[in-house]
């Protein structure tokens, strides 16, 4: 096998971690195999030593956020200096993951799953880094290529060693002040925190395509809590004190606003303080409950799944009670289920965007009554709001105003900046405009 050729040139290599070469990961996990354009990608797990990662010892939980760190210090060096230019396949297009940038760690999503990053087989441990490197050769004998991993691992290991503990340790303990936080939020009476300051837009790549991995934007507009909603402040484990907006346990916030003004991106980055991040993403300090769910729009075959919290009936077609129902399910059905498990579940945070809901579960319309039987949140929210539990909302609004209107807080977005929706104005001239409306409908003269 060819890999065995590699190893057998590499019986010098200090580095090579020959301990997890069994017969077992050769050829799976560690393996030397032909690309598309010819070239050879060579993948196999070095450890290299530094005396200074003893430092980290006092900072183990947060010992992920150095090791990603340090991938982040040596793909920064690639790319600005084109040095370990292996490791890049040579800037290749289809080796973008590679060498592609990475500020978030511990996501359990299985998104950029070829991203370099710290994972059980990259990792910092005592006065060690364990690192599978993945390699991508011109040459095509295994002794050529035997040579270049020997060069790459001697630049390596001395460029491992010059980096700064400093900037190790302190990344080390932005990951603690992130789990902290998040360990703190049931203490707090809150499911999500957004400091002031946080950069919640994301830049994404060819490589990066989902908000949870994407980064920083380059121009990208500071999360400001508006006062009226009472900041609150949060001392942290190591060194700072945060402020920004809690959002509360039970209550129903809404994000509303005109298009373009952040309102989406905003919820996604409430959906990604689930994750932990290095220090520049942005959202170091949007920190959420794991205890989270969405819901939208979709379809499914349901297999028995109850829907009756928002139906009273099922439409044609689909067959069982709303309490058990069978078949291909609408919209507004699959909608419903996922809220309706969530709330079952004690799910703690469940997001919602206007943008991707089915939009008569959310607000009731006569036909939609008249034809399918539905009550919808809003609905729930005014007569039965205990059946929604304990569980808190976030939902980003458009033209509901009717949900809107139903929320506890509330901000709309203006110019990327979060300001303060005063809720009974705003019920007040809802109802106003509803009654002008009925006027016109009904040919009654509106009295004030």
């Amino acid at each position: 096998m060819f890999i065995d050729e590699i190893i057998g040139n590499l019986k010098g290599n200090e580095f090579l971690n020959a301990a997890l070469l069994t017969k077992s990961n050769k050829n799976r996990l560690y393996y030397a195999v032909k690309q598309p354009d010819g070239n050879i990608k060579v993948v196999l797990p070095f450890v290299f030593q530094n005396k200074n990662f003893l430092k980290l010892s006092e900072y183990k939980e947060g010992i992920e956020g150095a090791t990603q760190r340090v991938i982040e210090e040596i793909k920064n060096e690639i790319i600005k200096k084109n040095r370990f230019l292996p490791l890049a396949g040579y800037f290749g297009r289809i080796y973008k993951a590679l060498y592609e940038p990475l500020t978030v760690v511990n996501c359990d999503l299985n998104i950029g799953y070829d991203l370099w990053r710290a994972d059980k087989y990259n990792y910092i441990e005592g006065d060690k880094i364990y690192l599978m490197l993945r390699m991508i050769f011109k040459e095509s004998e295994a002794k050529d290529i035997a040579k270049q991993i020997n060069e790459i691992c001697y630049d390596l290991d001395k460029f491992i060693k010059n980096i700064p503990i400093d900037l190790l340790i302190e990344e080390a303990k932005n990951i603690i002040n992130q789990k902290y936080l998040r360990n703190k939020l049931d203490e707090l009476g809150l499911v999500c925190f957004i400091a002031n300051n946080s950069r919640p837009a994301r830049k994404y790549t060819d490589v990066r395509r989902h908000y949870r991995i994407a980064g920083p934007k380059e121009v990208n507009i500071p999360f400001e809590c508006p006062e009226e909603l009472e900041p609150v402040e949060i001392e942290l484990k190591y060194g700072k004190k945060v402020k920004g907006l809690g959002i509360k346990k039970g209550e129903i916030f809404i994000i509303t606003g005109r298009n373009a003004q952040g309102k989406t991106t905003l919820l996604q980055a409430i959906d990604s303080g689930r994750d932990d991040h290095l220090i520049g993403d942005g959202r170091e300090f949007i920190i959420t409950t794991k205890s989270l769910s969405k819901a939208s729009t979709g379809s499914m075959e349901m297999s028995g799944q109850d829907i009756s919290l928002f139906f009273q009936k099922l439409p044609p077609g689909i067959k069982g009670t709303s309490q058990a129902v069978y078949g291909t399910a609408s919209g507004s059905m699959y909608m419903a289920y996922q809220i309706q498990r969530a709330i079952k579940n004690k799910i703690k945070l469940i997001l919602i965007d206007e943008d991707n809901s089915a939009v008569n579960l959310l607000v009731s319309g006569v036909l939609s009554k008249w034809f399918e039987g539905v009550k919808s949140l809003a609905e729930i929210i005014i007569k039965e709001r205990k059946k929604l539990g304990d569980s808190s909302f976030v939902i980003v609004t458009s033209s509901l105003d009717l949900l809107t209107a139903l929320g506890d807080r509330a901000i709309y977005l203006e110019d990327h900046k979060a300001k303060y929706l005063d809720l009974g104005l705003f019920r007040e001239e809802l109802g106003r405009y509803y009654l002008e409306l009925a006027s016109r409908f009904i040919g009654i003269k509106n009295e004030r």
